[in-house]
Order: C-alpha cells, then structure tokens, then sequence
C-alpha cells in the first residue's frame, strides 16, 4: 500500500501528547482523543486549517492516480509500471483538495443548495463537467442509503429546509465526490443518526478507501467503528 499522509511528531492545542503515524492507500484507520477540544484541534492541523503546535504533517508528493508513465521506445508507445520515487511535501504547500474534511454537522454554506454546496468545491479543484458530476453525486447517494425518489428534492434544498442527518449526509457526500486523496471525518458525524445510516456511511467510506484513498476518523469518545485504532 502506498504511504499517503503523516504525523511526525505532532502536539495540537489542547494536546498532551505526540502523535505520529503514517496512513497508507486503502486504509481507515480512528484515532480517539482525550476532549473534544483537543479533537477539534487536530481536525484543524490534520485538514490544514491551522498550524499545529509542534512537529509537522505531511503528505505524498505528485499525483498517485498516475501509476503508468507513457513512454517513446522504438517509435512505439509503450507504457512504464516502475516504482514512483516518494516525496513528502508540507500539507500547507500541497494542492488544494487533496484532503476532504467531513465535519460533525455538514459544514454546509446556509445560503447555497445542497447541490451547490456539493458540486462547486468539486468543479473548483477537480475541474469536473456536470454529467461527470451528476453521476458520481447519484453513485454515491446510493451508497449512503438515500432513497432514490428523494435525490431531487434534496440537492435542491437549503440547508436550513432539511433535517440534521441530511445536512451532514450532504456534508459527507461533498467529501466523498472530491475523491481527496485523504478524508479527515468527525466522529460525530455518526451521532443522532439512524442505525441503518451509520452502517452505510461507514460502508460508503470503507469503499472510497477501497479505491485508493485514506480515512482518518477523529473522535474523542469510544467508537463502535472496526477500524485499525491509532495508539
């Protein structure tokens, strides 16, 4: 599994310890923290929203998508599967939308559809068209267990006309059409939902892992989830 993401040596505020670890293409992976404000904190340095305190947060270098390096032998075109050299680059200095961030509550914009507030930071940083778009946004609702009847009505919605579990439905399926590199996810996300939707999110984010992404699931209480927990 190629390495993706890196805590080195890492104190955010309101930490008492250090954290380091890697996570690797195809990985979930939880880490519990003591308080919801040391959890907050490191959301912010993980996604890059803020500095962290001590040590440094790193991701791979390059696009890992391009695995195959079209190259010119004997007037043919022939394609290369070597190894890529790995370079890690300060998160400040990477791409935007390498790392997606699914917040506790959605982190929808009030002013702006559910569609609009999925589909723009998609079409800003990945430069998808709208069929494109329209077809991951379909694909992935499925996965997280919306009823199909439903779809329209809700991407067309404010998110103050909607209940609490679709505003961070929404939340979580902007995080999942970016296809980042990285999903940092808020544990409580998963809070005051029912069941039946707890098991497809975690499904739909076990599947985008499966694809070649990462999930880093932050929480600052014990969790259900059967994930690798990071110690």
């Amino acid at each position: 599994m190629d390495p993706l993401y890196r805590f080195t040596g890492v104190r955010c505020e309101d930490s008492g310890r250090l954290y380091s670890f890697t996570l690797h293409a195809g990985e979930t992976r939880l880490l519990q923290l003591a308080s919801r404000n040391e959890k907050n904190a490191l959301i912010d340095c993980a996604t890059g929203e803020q500095v962290c305190t001590e040590g440094k947060i790193e991701i791979a270098r390059g696009d890992r998508r391009r695995r195959r390096q079209a190259v010119r032998a004997s007037g043919e075109r022939r394609v290369a599967n070597g190894p890529i050299p790995l370079f890690w680059q300060p998160l400040s200095a990477s791409q935007p939308g390498r790392i997606g961030w699914a917040a506790a509550n959605g982190g929808l914009i009030s002013n702006l559809r559910v569609w609009e507030n999925v589909t723009l930071p998609l079409w800003y940083h990945a430069g998808y068209e709208s069929v494109d778009t329209e077809m991951k946004i379909r694909r992935w609702l499925v996965v997280l267990g919306m009823e199909e009847n439903s779809f329209d009505a809700f991407m067309a919605a404010h998110p103050h006309d909607i209940e609490l579990w679709q505003r961070k439905l929404a939340g979580l399926l902007r995080a999942l059409v970016q296809k980042p590199d990285v999903m940092v996810v808020d544990s409580a996300l998963l809070g005051n939902i029912r069941e039946n939707f707890v098991q497809n999110w975690i499904m739909a984010l076990e599947s985008y892992a499966a694809e070649g992404g990462a999930v880093l699931m932050v929480a600052d209480k014990a969790m259900s989830v059967q994930w690798e927990r990071i110690e």
